[in-house]
Parts: structure tokens; C-alpha cells; sequence
């Protein structure tokens, strides 16, 4: 086994979500079973080679079909960790505040549905590293930095900039519904993979 999440005792790998990922019962949030250690690792020494690769598999999988882009531009293009402050950021940003103020549904809706059309036009995109380097330095990084500020609106702001910049490169005009917003279960909206309600 490689000393990874997956190796990790704290990793309970009998959680493993839609996304790949597994809930860690000593930072209690979830990871990749595939993302790097964190200095709470502690290898799990009963936990058997199936497990493990298993586990390792199913994220991988699960990660790959994942229509998020933002992960796509940081982590596949950028080559940073999956479990790194930006990312964070914004997913504790769309779960505490998004979540929780149905006006922003659309934004999560879009999300879900462009989103994997942008990760594959930036994935085939020759020039995904020059792209993936301008929409992280002057797009996330100010989000982000918006969102420690507490200015969410302007936050907002400059995220629904990022993700207009990206449609006009890519030539995308998809219009969301009222109807694909109602039909969506918002509570797990946001994370690049539109799931219909009660599906």
C-alpha cells in the first residue's frame, strides 16, 4: 500500500460517495482515498491490499467522471493537491453559504450542468495550462480572498466573471431553466454532477 489517504486508519472506507470520496474521522470531513497525507496519518495496518485498492479505484473512478472543473483546472492541469486551501475554501464556501441561501441556486445548478462540459473542453484544450494558470491566478485566488474578507457577494461576483470568461471561450450558451433548478437536489448541487430529486 502507498502511504496515501487510503492507508490512513482514519479513512473509514465504508463511506464512499458519489464523488469518490470517504469520510475522515480525525478531520472530520472527506477525502480522496488517492490525496496525499495529511500529519494526523496513522497507517492502518489491518486494513488488507483489497481495501486499499479498492478504495484507490473507486476515487479514481468516481473523481475522473466528475464534472468539476475547478478540480480539473487545479488538480489534473495544475497538478495541485486535491485536499489544498483554495479548493477547501470554496467547497466550506458553497456548503455554508451557497447551500444555505436558495438564491444562489441557480449558481449551483449552472455548475452542475455546464461544469462537465468545461472540464472536457479545458481537458482537450491544448492550451489548458496557460488557461488553467489564468483562471486560478485571476480568478480563484481573488475569490478566494474575497471569501476570508467576508465580502460574499463580491465573491460571488468575481466567480460568476470566471465562469461567463469561460463559456465565451468555450462557446457555450447553455440557459438553465426554472424547471431544471426545481427538479435539482440542491443539497448535493454544486459539485459538477446535476442529480435530479428522489433519482
Amino acid at each position: 500500500m502507498d502511504k496515501n489517504c487510503g492507508s490512513c486508519t482514519y479513512l473509514d472506507l465504508s463511506t464512499g460517495d458519489i464523488y469518490g470520496k470517504y469520510y475522515c474521522k480525525k478531520k472530520y470531513d472527506r477525502h480522496l482515498s488517492t490525496d496525499n497525507v495529511c500529519y494526523s496519518y496513522t497507517k492502518a495496518y489491518s486494513r488488507s491490499t483489497g481495501e486499499y485498492n479498492n478504495a484507490i479505484d473507486y476515487s479514481k473512478n468516481k473523481n475522473s467522471s466528475s464534472g468539476c472543473y475547478l478540480t480539473t483546472i487545479m488538480c489534473n492541469i495544475l497538478k495541485i493537491n486535491d485536499n489544498n486551501y483554495y479548493l477547501n475554501t470554496l467547497r466550506n464556501f458553497r456548503d455554508n453559504y451557497l447551500h444555505k441561501n436558495l438564491e444562489y441556486s441557480k449558481i449551483l445548478v449552472e455548475y452542475d450542468i455546464v461544469g462537465p462540459k468545461l472540464c472536457e473542453y479545458i481537458k482537450s484544450d491544448k492550451n489548458n495550462k496557460l488557461i488553467a494558470s489564468k483562471v486560478f491566478f485571476n480568478y480563484i485566488k481573488p475569490v478566494v480572498s474575497l471569501i476570508e474578507d467576508k465580502m460574499y457577494k463580491d465573491a460571488i461576483v468575481r466567480y460568476m466573471m470566471m465562469v461567463n470568461s469561460l463559456k465565451s471561450i468555450y462557446g457555450i450558451n447553455t440557459f438553465i431553466s426554472i424547471e431544471e433548478i426545481n427538479n435539482c437536489d440542491i443539497s448535493l448541487s454544486g459539485h459538477g454532477k446535476y442529480i435530479k430529486k428522489y433519482s
